[in-house]
């Protein structure tokens, strides 16, 4: 009996051994989202020029990035906005792209000169205050942003020119940006197997995207 006893035990001390041995070298589970945040790299975020009001501007966490964009007062300001989901910011791309694509900026230069972007360069007298200041923008469920449905874009009121509006390719939406010392909608893109929501006013992974609800 005695020797069962003891063959009982040494088999449960094994399978305890075993059991700890598994548990630590269990990786992190897939869902796990590590990433190495070097846009602190990146040119320092302004708007005074043409070019820079119309760049996206870096900030260490690559989940956002900083816009221009008009404030009450009648100048700019630097917003904070969020990336897609399972998305990364980068300044290079001037979008937000899946992690195997990202990269952040690996040499600071000692001027700000602006990434290339789609906007024509067309130099116009800024009608509006160059001051900026930083505010925080946070998606919201609301249907529709403000009073505007999502029709045709328009950039005439303080409030068209802060909506971003719907394409009719899922895949791009609409921002009102300076051009020709007016403000005109451009098309902009979503980052790749993202959609535009005009719900949520930022582009979302295909599983969250639905019909405009305006």
């Amino acid at each position: 009996m005695a020797s069962k006893g003891n063959n009982f035990q040494t088999l449960l001390v094994s399978l305890v051994i075993v059991l700890v041995v598994t548990d630590r070298c269990r990786g992190a589970p897939p869902s796990a989202f590590v990433t190495v945040a070097d846009n602190s790299l990146c040119p320092t975020p302004r708007c005074v020029t043409y070019e820079e009001i119309n760049t996206l501007w870096a900030v260490p966490d690559p989940l956002y990035f900083l816009q221009c964009r008009p404030s009450p007062l009648g100048d700019w300001t630097l917003q904070r906005m969020p990336c897609a989901p399972a998305t990364l910011f980068s300044y290079r791309q001037q979008v937000c792209v899946r992690p195997d694509y990202w990269e952040g900026c690996v040499e600071l230069t000692t001027s700000t000169t602006s990434p290339s972007t789609t906007s024509p360069s067309i130099a116009t007298n800024d009608p509006l205050n160059t001051t900026t200041s930083l505010i925080t923008s946070t998606p919201t469920d609301q249907t529709t942003p403000g009073s505007i449905g999502c029709g045709l874009p328009q950039c005439i009121t303080y409030e068209d020119i802060n909506t971003l509006w719907v394409h009719s390719d899922p895949a791009y939406f609409y921002q009102c940006r300076p051009l020709g010392g007016a403000w005109a909608p451009i098309e902009m893109p979503c980052a790749p197997t993202t959609r535009f929501s005009f719900r949520r006013q930022v582009c979302v992974i295909e599983a969250e995207w639905e019909l405009p609800n305006c």
